[in-house]
């Protein structure tokens, strides 16, 4: 699904009351400590003997799992459609990169959010916080021009005025 598909998609989602500015799939940030500790209890429950290719899926399975219970523990899903308007910055479900938004999630104040953006290699980490609520959430997205997304999460980026 091409970038401006997602605004068309979080258009249809928000309603008529807000016209979507700028749409692209986000991350979750991911939380590291999680993920080392389910690593590790990977590795302990591995064999000795086990094939590296098993090994490889165990630890793949352990950082989709600390995803998952990071997404869960915040009230999100791993991936999310971030669509910027002129009033509000809105976080949707995604459960597949390539699929449609599914339902809103979370919604911030464009005027009273708080708005932090750090590179992380190729990445940007994104950080809303509502000073008013204490509601805050950390996403990361792509911004490097051969991957996949990055053309709308640039726009995101862009309309943040964090680019």
């Amino acid at each position: 699904m091409a970038h401006e598909d997602y605004a068309a998609a979080a258009q249809e989602l928000i309603g008529p009351g807000e016209s979507v500015e700028a749409a692209g799939v986000f991350g979750l940030q991911d939380d590291y400590k999680g993920i080392a500790l389910g690593g590790v209890a990977t590795s302990i429950a591995m064999p000795d003997k086990a094939a590296p290719g098993l090994a490889g899926l165990g630890a793949a399975a352990s950082i989709e799992m600390s995803r998952r219970k990071n997404a869960e523990a915040q009230g999100v899903s791993v991936r999310m459609l971030v669509a910027v308007t002129d009033r509000s910055i809105h976080l949707m479900s995604m459960h597949a990169v390539g699929g449609d938004p599914r339902e809103l999630l979370m919604s911030f104040d464009r005027a009273d959010t708080e708005v932090e953006v750090s590179r992380f290699g190729l990445s940007k980490r994104l950080k809303l916080t509502d000073p008013k609520s204490g509601q805050h959430i950390g996403l990361t997205g792509n911004t490097a021009r051969f991957a996949y997304g990055a053309k709308g999460d640039k726009t995101v980026f862009d309309a943040l005025g964090a680019s």
